[in-house]
Protein backbone atom coordinates (compact mmCIF):
# COMPACT_ATOMS: atom_id res chain seq x y z
CA UNK A 1 0.00 0.00 0.00
CA UNK A 2 1.76 3.44 -0.85
CA UNK A 3 2.68 5.32 2.16
CA UNK A 4 0.39 8.86 2.25
CA UNK A 5 3.70 10.51 3.93
CA UNK A 6 6.04 9.70 0.76
CA UNK A 7 8.22 7.79 3.35
CA UNK A 8 9.65 4.39 3.04
CA UNK A 9 7.35 1.59 4.13
CA UNK A 10 8.68 -0.23 7.15
CA UNK A 11 9.07 -3.39 5.26
CA UNK A 12 11.59 -1.59 2.54
CA UNK A 13 14.00 -0.60 5.49
CA UNK A 14 16.58 -2.70 7.55
CA UNK A 15 15.13 -4.08 10.77
CA UNK A 16 18.27 -1.32 12.71
CA UNK A 17 16.67 1.56 10.84
CA UNK A 18 12.66 1.47 11.42
CA UNK A 19 12.81 3.07 14.78
CA UNK A 20 14.42 6.11 12.88
CA UNK A 21 11.73 5.84 10.36
CA UNK A 22 9.09 5.48 12.82
CA UNK A 23 9.87 8.63 14.27
CA UNK A 24 9.85 10.48 11.16
CA UNK A 25 6.60 9.26 10.40
CA UNK A 26 5.86 10.35 13.39
CA UNK A 27 6.73 14.15 12.89
CA UNK A 28 6.27 14.23 9.35
CA UNK A 29 2.35 13.66 10.12
CA UNK A 30 2.53 16.11 13.03
CA UNK A 31 3.80 18.72 10.30
CA UNK A 32 1.67 21.70 8.84
CA UNK A 33 2.28 22.15 5.66
CA UNK A 34 2.56 25.47 3.56
CA UNK A 35 -0.13 25.95 1.05
CA UNK A 36 2.97 25.42 -1.35
CA UNK A 37 3.68 22.08 0.04
CA UNK A 38 0.57 20.74 0.60
CA UNK A 39 -0.14 21.82 -3.69
CA UNK A 40 3.08 19.43 -4.42
CA UNK A 41 2.74 16.72 -1.73
CA UNK A 42 -0.97 16.48 -3.52
CA UNK A 43 0.50 16.65 -7.44
CA UNK A 44 2.49 13.83 -7.10
CA UNK A 45 2.00 9.81 -6.04
CA UNK A 46 4.76 7.45 -5.28
CA UNK A 47 4.46 4.41 -7.38
CA UNK A 48 7.01 1.42 -7.15
CA UNK A 49 10.37 1.83 -7.78
CA UNK A 50 11.73 -1.44 -8.45
CA UNK A 51 8.92 -1.82 -11.22
CA UNK A 52 9.24 1.56 -12.55
CA UNK A 53 12.81 1.92 -13.16
CA UNK A 54 13.67 -1.81 -14.31
CA UNK A 55 13.25 -0.14 -18.08
CA UNK A 56 16.28 2.28 -16.69
CA UNK A 57 18.22 -0.23 -15.33
CA UNK A 58 18.09 -2.50 -18.60
CA UNK A 59 19.26 0.60 -20.50
CA UNK A 60 22.21 1.70 -18.22
CA UNK A 61 23.29 -0.96 -17.31
CA UNK A 62 23.60 -0.41 -13.84
CA UNK A 63 21.94 -0.51 -10.43
CA UNK A 64 21.20 3.10 -10.41
CA UNK A 65 22.89 3.95 -6.86
CA UNK A 66 23.41 7.31 -8.06
CA UNK A 67 20.82 7.30 -10.71
CA UNK A 68 19.98 5.83 -13.67
CA UNK A 69 22.94 7.26 -16.66
CA UNK A 70 21.11 6.32 -20.12
CA UNK A 71 22.93 5.90 -23.34
CA UNK A 72 22.28 8.80 -26.63
CA UNK A 73 18.95 8.14 -26.91
CA UNK A 74 19.43 8.35 -29.97
CA UNK A 75 21.25 11.70 -29.25
CA UNK A 76 22.61 13.49 -25.74
CA UNK A 77 24.03 16.81 -24.41
CA UNK A 78 25.26 17.24 -20.49
CA UNK A 79 23.94 20.77 -18.65
CA UNK A 80 26.41 22.08 -16.57
CA UNK A 81 24.68 23.09 -13.53
CA UNK A 82 25.14 27.07 -12.83
CA UNK A 83 27.48 29.19 -11.12
CA UNK A 84 27.80 32.63 -9.82
CA UNK A 85 30.41 35.37 -9.75
CA UNK A 86 30.45 38.85 -7.92
CA UNK A 87 32.84 40.80 -9.52
CA UNK A 88 32.61 43.50 -6.37
CA UNK A 89 34.40 41.00 -4.18
CA UNK A 90 38.00 40.26 -3.66
CA UNK A 91 39.25 37.13 -5.30
CA UNK A 92 40.67 35.93 -2.20
CA UNK A 93 40.99 32.13 -1.22
CA UNK A 94 37.70 31.49 0.82
CA UNK A 95 38.31 29.11 3.73
CA UNK A 96 36.04 26.32 2.39
CA UNK A 97 35.39 25.40 -1.11
CA UNK A 98 32.20 27.69 -1.42
CA UNK A 99 29.12 26.16 -3.85
CA UNK A 100 25.54 27.45 -4.29
CA UNK A 101 23.56 27.00 -1.62
CA UNK A 102 21.22 28.73 1.38
CA UNK A 103 23.96 29.42 3.43
CA UNK A 104 26.65 31.71 0.56
CA UNK A 105 29.89 31.58 0.20
CA UNK A 106 30.36 29.85 3.35
CA UNK A 107 28.75 26.61 2.61
CA UNK A 108 31.04 23.46 3.17
CA UNK A 109 32.37 21.20 0.57
CA UNK A 110 30.71 18.63 -2.10
CA UNK A 111 27.55 21.38 -1.19
CA UNK A 112 24.07 19.08 -2.29
CA UNK A 113 21.16 20.82 -2.35
CA UNK A 114 18.40 22.52 -4.71
CA UNK A 115 20.02 25.47 -4.80
CA UNK A 116 18.68 28.88 -5.16
CA UNK A 117 19.79 32.56 -7.16
CA UNK A 118 22.45 33.99 -4.41
CA UNK A 119 21.14 37.31 -4.99
CA UNK A 120 20.87 40.31 -6.86
CA UNK A 121 24.76 40.97 -6.14
CA UNK A 122 25.56 37.89 -7.84
CA UNK A 123 25.81 37.36 -11.28
CA UNK A 124 25.67 34.40 -14.11
CA UNK A 125 29.35 32.96 -15.12
CA UNK A 126 29.83 30.05 -17.38
CA UNK A 127 31.89 26.96 -17.21
CA UNK A 128 33.15 28.30 -20.63
CA UNK A 129 34.18 31.55 -19.10
CA UNK A 130 36.08 30.61 -16.21
CA UNK A 131 37.79 27.42 -18.51
CA UNK A 132 39.09 30.41 -21.01
CA UNK A 133 40.56 32.58 -18.17
CA UNK A 134 42.57 29.82 -16.85
CA UNK A 135 43.13 28.16 -20.15
CA UNK A 136 41.76 24.56 -18.82
CA UNK A 137 39.35 22.35 -20.39
CA UNK A 138 35.58 23.16 -19.54
CA UNK A 139 35.95 19.42 -19.53
CA UNK A 140 38.60 16.81 -19.66
CA UNK A 141 38.08 14.61 -22.38
CA UNK A 142 36.72 11.25 -21.04
CA UNK A 143 35.48 13.28 -18.09
CA UNK A 144 32.16 13.98 -16.48
CA UNK A 145 31.54 17.55 -15.79
CA UNK A 146 33.17 18.04 -12.50
CA UNK A 147 33.90 21.32 -11.46
CA UNK A 148 37.03 20.58 -9.92
CA UNK A 149 38.78 20.26 -13.03
CA UNK A 150 39.01 24.07 -13.09
CA UNK A 151 42.35 23.02 -10.71
CA UNK A 152 44.21 26.31 -11.88
CA UNK A 153 41.20 28.21 -9.84
CA UNK A 154 42.79 26.84 -6.76
CA UNK A 155 45.76 27.95 -4.13
CA UNK A 156 48.34 26.60 -2.86
CA UNK A 157 46.33 25.33 0.21
CA UNK A 158 43.50 24.19 -2.25
CA UNK A 159 40.79 26.51 -1.46
CA UNK A 160 38.83 28.41 -3.99
CA UNK A 161 38.13 31.84 -4.74
CA UNK A 162 35.19 33.32 -2.51
CA UNK A 163 34.08 35.67 -5.30
CA UNK A 164 32.70 32.48 -7.14
CA UNK A 165 29.60 30.19 -6.23
CA UNK A 166 30.33 27.16 -7.96
CA UNK A 167 27.68 24.56 -8.52
CA UNK A 168 26.16 22.30 -6.35
CA UNK A 169 27.17 18.64 -6.57
CA UNK A 170 24.72 15.89 -7.79
CA UNK A 171 21.39 18.39 -7.92
CA UNK A 172 20.18 21.20 -10.21
CA UNK A 173 19.73 24.67 -9.18
CA UNK A 174 16.47 26.27 -9.55
CA UNK A 175 17.05 28.36 -12.57
CA UNK A 176 18.68 25.43 -14.69
CA UNK A 177 15.63 23.56 -13.48
CA UNK A 178 12.75 25.42 -14.47
CA UNK A 179 14.67 26.22 -18.07
CA UNK A 180 14.88 22.53 -18.51
CA UNK A 181 11.14 21.84 -17.61
CA UNK A 182 9.99 24.22 -19.85
CA UNK A 183 12.13 23.08 -22.57
CA UNK A 184 11.09 19.52 -22.36
CA UNK A 185 7.58 20.89 -22.49
CA UNK A 186 7.95 22.25 -25.58
CA UNK A 187 9.02 18.53 -26.74
CA UNK A 188 7.02 15.81 -24.95
CA UNK A 189 3.17 14.87 -26.85
CA UNK A 190 1.13 16.67 -24.23
CA UNK A 191 3.08 19.25 -23.05
CA UNK A 192 2.53 20.45 -19.26
CA UNK A 193 -0.21 17.63 -19.36
CA UNK A 194 2.60 14.79 -19.93
CA UNK A 195 2.87 12.30 -17.41
CA UNK A 196 6.22 11.82 -16.40
CA UNK A 197 7.61 10.13 -13.87
CA UNK A 198 10.99 10.93 -11.20
CA UNK A 199 13.16 9.09 -9.99
CA UNK A 200 15.43 9.86 -6.38
CA UNK A 201 18.23 7.02 -6.12
CA UNK A 202 18.84 5.39 -2.93
CA UNK A 203 21.95 7.48 -2.14
CA UNK A 204 19.93 10.73 -1.87
CA UNK A 205 18.00 8.71 1.36
CA UNK A 206 19.89 7.49 4.81
CA UNK A 207 17.12 4.63 4.55
CA UNK A 208 18.21 3.88 0.60
CA UNK A 209 15.33 3.18 -0.22
CA UNK A 210 14.85 4.97 -4.10
CA UNK A 211 11.81 6.91 -4.69
CA UNK A 212 9.81 7.31 -7.48
CA UNK A 213 6.95 9.49 -7.98
CA UNK A 214 4.24 9.97 -10.93
CA UNK A 215 2.57 13.33 -12.16
CA UNK A 216 2.26 16.17 -14.53
CA UNK A 217 5.55 17.36 -16.48
CA UNK A 218 4.08 21.04 -15.69
CA UNK A 219 4.03 20.21 -12.10
CA UNK A 220 7.88 19.74 -12.20
CA UNK A 221 8.58 23.26 -11.93
CA UNK A 222 6.95 22.75 -8.35
CA UNK A 223 8.55 19.65 -7.18
CA UNK A 224 10.96 21.64 -4.98
CA UNK A 225 8.44 22.71 -2.13
CA UNK A 226 7.54 18.76 -1.98
CA UNK A 227 7.97 18.43 1.92
CA UNK A 228 9.67 15.16 1.64
CA UNK A 229 12.01 15.81 -1.33
CA UNK A 230 13.07 19.32 -1.31
CA UNK A 231 17.01 17.99 -0.44
CA UNK A 232 17.73 17.58 -3.88
CA UNK A 233 16.51 17.72 -7.63
CA UNK A 234 15.89 14.03 -9.30
CA UNK A 235 18.11 11.44 -10.43
CA UNK A 236 16.16 10.82 -13.30
CA UNK A 237 12.96 11.90 -15.38
CA UNK A 238 11.38 10.54 -17.92
CA UNK A 239 7.61 10.49 -19.92
CA UNK A 240 5.53 7.66 -19.86
CA UNK A 241 6.92 7.27 -23.79
CA UNK A 242 10.53 6.97 -22.42
CA UNK A 243 11.16 9.35 -25.52
CA UNK A 244 13.71 11.22 -23.04
CA UNK A 245 15.41 10.98 -20.06
CA UNK A 246 17.54 13.03 -17.82
CA UNK A 247 20.37 12.09 -15.74
CA UNK A 248 21.91 14.17 -12.52
CA UNK A 249 24.40 12.24 -11.17
CA UNK A 250 24.71 12.24 -7.38
CA UNK A 251 28.87 13.05 -7.22
CA UNK A 252 28.94 15.28 -10.58
CA UNK A 253 28.07 18.58 -11.66
CA UNK A 254 26.26 18.00 -14.59
CA UNK A 255 23.03 16.43 -15.77
CA UNK A 256 22.46 14.98 -18.55
CA UNK A 257 19.59 14.59 -21.14
CA UNK A 258 19.17 11.68 -23.50
CA UNK A 259 16.27 11.98 -26.64
CA UNK A 260 15.66 12.68 -29.80
CA UNK A 261 18.14 15.48 -31.96
CA UNK A 262 15.57 18.24 -31.93
CA UNK A 263 15.36 18.56 -28.52
CA UNK A 264 19.09 18.33 -27.59
CA UNK A 265 19.79 20.37 -30.18
CA UNK A 266 17.10 22.83 -28.50
CA UNK A 267 18.76 22.43 -25.32
CA UNK A 268 22.37 23.45 -26.69
CA UNK A 269 20.80 26.81 -28.22
CA UNK A 270 19.04 27.69 -25.46
CA UNK A 271 20.78 30.74 -23.89
CA UNK A 272 19.71 30.41 -20.70
CA UNK A 273 21.43 27.22 -20.44
CA UNK A 274 25.15 25.91 -21.03
CA UNK A 275 25.63 22.38 -22.56
CA UNK A 276 27.23 20.64 -24.64
CA UNK A 277 28.21 17.12 -25.96
CA UNK A 278 30.38 14.96 -24.74
CA UNK A 279 31.76 12.37 -27.61
CA UNK A 280 33.13 10.36 -25.66
CA UNK A 281 30.10 10.49 -23.22
CA UNK A 282 27.34 9.52 -25.17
Amino acid sequence: MQDIHSLPDMAEVPPALRSILAADKAERAARVLTPEEAASFANWARVPAETETRWLAALSGDDGLLGFEPPAHPDSAWILHAMYEDPRRPATPAGTDAAIGTEGANDCDDETDWAAHPGPDWQRVRWSELAERIGDAIVEEGSYPDRYQLRSWRSKDHSWPDNILWSNEGSLDWETWHRLIDLLIEHSPDGPDTRCLVHFCRNMFYYHVPAVLTGRLGDAHSLYHHPDLMACSPSNIWPADRTWVTFTHFDLHGTKVAGPTPLIEALLNNPGLEALRLPWKP
